[in-house]
């Protein structure tokens, strides 16, 4: 018998006639649709019956059924089984029942060869539609039994049969080998979801090159399957020795029992470099002992002594807040009782009012209960009230206190006016008040000439004001409160979050005082070099540490970064690589 081309015989099936594989000649029959049955090898989904029976509604079946003789009388159907739904629908239609389409065209077809009608049922199925991942698998199947059943019976198949079954599905031999180890090795588990398509081909392909018991473990760990890469992943670790069964200790000598518990977190992780295999217990897990995005699945060991890192670390930081409230309102305190001298010298009634900063007015009964040390209870304060700084109008506010600008400001202890300024002698010259500089800090030896970095060793006064230098480069302006610095926004006069690891420090101005003790330079820096400088945007001040490029004569943000493009108007320098 001559070679079989079951390409040719494929391609047929779209519209070519079909060659004599049949005992019969086509013919074209009116069968009632209640004669015609369904077959039982028919794997393919019907899908999207809609479209399809509007179409027929409107222009009839344009392609006649293909069938075959069945007993009693009835027909099986080899080829059209979404028309054959398509058709029952319209005619059981309830409100419009088509009837006329109740006889149904059909091509009626007898086979020599069983696996020859089989083969045709897939084949021409298979051309009309998308086939999902699974019923490309079925189909494989189907025909690989077809051929060999076809080739017991005589027809001979050029090459490799796996070629002829690719070439009949028109997917890749490697696709074929992927659908093959699906089918024979996924657990029935996955197996039905990956029958109605909620399991992908990747995700399916790497959970069955796992053992069966290991399937069945996962199934029953992950009732969500993990995807296809973490799939991989867990595939990858498989087959570097990885069991999930770790051989760990609790500090109290039990063995650690949590090995489904790590085979959760790695099929539900991120990467291949988060999965931890249950190889490190939790207390010790860096991944358990992160700020930010620990763990979920650490053990209840580590979540307490997480728990008690978290509130010893609330506790430092209440305790913290609460010595800085206690300050703020010490400085409270002296400032009321300041302006509580101005308030008697005036007689001021206690609902009087005068402005201060920006957004509030005080009366004279709230300045009196700050000078007495009266505050509410349970109020912690992040910053002091009633600065001299902060007052926003000094002649409106000294108009109400009915004393002198330089008392309100603290430029004077005299209620009305400016005290006695002594005469320079020869013996003692006046200072220019720009050459002053910064007291030295306790335990550092005396400024000297230009701006002198600290080492973080010399501990500053009490409220210095500077700007520190990170272990890491970085520099912002910082104030010493407590004990520790603290970001500081002299703009906003606010003060944030605490500063860690600061390795050096320039004094910025004397403790207490607004005003900057290093000078700005106006000049452009004679050399490249780090600078602290302070950029004109527009009208707004910006304060901000920068690279000066001499050779391109501009300031950038960084070195070899984006350059500033507002005009610099003062700087100071910053350290570089080398400088103590």
């Amino acid at each position: 018998m001559a070679k079989f081309d079951l390409g040719a015989f494929a391609r047929s099936l779209e519209g070519a006639a079909v060659s004599d594989l049949d005992t019969s000649a086509a013919q074209v029959q009116r069968i009632p649709l209640e004669d015609i049955l369904p077959n039982e090898r028919n794997f393919y989904g019907l899908r999207d019956l809609g479209p399809l029976a509007d179409s027929i509604a409107m222009e009839g079946l344009l392609d006649p059924l293909v069938v075959t003789p069945a007993e009693g009388g009835k027909y099986r159907l080899i080829s059209g089984h979404r028309r054959r739904a398509a058709i029952e629908q319209l005619v059981e239609d309830k409100e419009h029942p088509r009837e006329d389409l109740r006889l149904v065209p059909c091509l009626v077809r007898t086979f020599r060869s069983e696996a020859m009608a089989r083969l045709l049922l897939i084949l021409a199925n298979s051309t009309a539609r998308v086939l999902t991942s699974a019923e490309t698998m079925k189909q494989a199947r189907e025909i690989e039994l077809s051929l060999y059943q076809l080739k017991e019976e005589g027809y001979q198949f050029p090459g490799r049969m796996r070629d002829q079954v690719a070439a009949a599905c028109r997917v890749s031999a490697p696709k074929l080998g992927r659908l093959k180890v699906i089918r024979e090795r996924l657990i029935p588990d996955y197996m039905a979801l990956f029958e109605k398509d909620k399991l992908p081909e990747q995700t399916a392909y790497a959970l069955a090159r796992l053992p069966a018991d290991f399937q069945a473990r996962l199934a029953k760990v992950c009732p969500e399957p993990p995807s296809g890469m973490r799939a991989e992943h867990l595939v990858k670790r498989y087959e570097e020795g990885w069991r999930w069964e770790p051989e760990l200790q609790c500090p109290d000598g039990k063995k650690c029992t949590r090995g489904d518990a790590f085979l959760r977190r790695d099929a539900a992780c991120g990467y291949v470099g988060d999965m931890c295999g249950g190889l490190t217990c939790c207390l010790n897990c860096k991944e358990a002992q992160r700020n930010y995005s620990p763990c979920e699945r650490m053990c209840s060991k580590a979540k307490a002594v997480r728990k008690d890192a978290r509130d010893e670390a609330k506790a430092r930081e209440a305790a913290r807040k609460d010595a800085l409230s206690d300050q703020y309102k010490a400085e409270t305190q002296g400032y009321a009782q300041r302006l509580l001298r101005a308030i008697e010298a005036a007689d001021l009634p206690d609902d009087a009012t005068f402005p201060w900063d920006y957004y509030r007015s005080y009366d004279v009964a709230t300045v009196r209960a700050y000078a007495a040390g009266q505050f509410p209870e349970g109020s912690v304060w992040s910053s002091a009230c009633l600065e001299p700084g902060r007052c926003h109008d000094p002649a409106a506010t000294a108009k109400v206190l009915q004393c002198s600008t330089d008392y309100l400001l603290d430029v004077s202890d005299e209620l009305g006016g400016l005290p006695i300024q002594r005469e320079a002698t020869a013996a003692e010259p006046a200072v220019p008040e720009e050459e002053t500089s910064a007291p030295a800090p306790q335990g550092a030896p005396a400024p000297g000439d230009g701006n002198v970095w600290y080492p973080a060793s010399v501990t500053p006064a009490e409220g210095q004001l500077a700007v520190t230098m990170e272990g890491g480069g970085d520099f912002t302006l910082g104030i010493f409160r407590c004990g520790t610095w603290l970001d500081l926004a002299l703009d906003s006069c606010g003060i944030g979050h605490e500063l860690e690891e600061v390795a050096s420090w320039m004094p910025w101005s004397p403790p207490g005082e607004a005003a900057p003790a290093p000078a700005w330079r106006t000049e452009a820096p004679e050399r490249s070099r780090p600078v602290y400088a302070k950029f004109d945007a527009e009208g707004t001040v910006i304060r901000q540490a920068a690279w000066y490029d001499h050779l391109l004569q501009q300031y950038a943000f960084k070195k070899g970064g984006v350059s500033i493009d507002a005009r610099c108007v003062g700087w100071v320098p910053l350290p570089e690589e080398g400088d103590q």
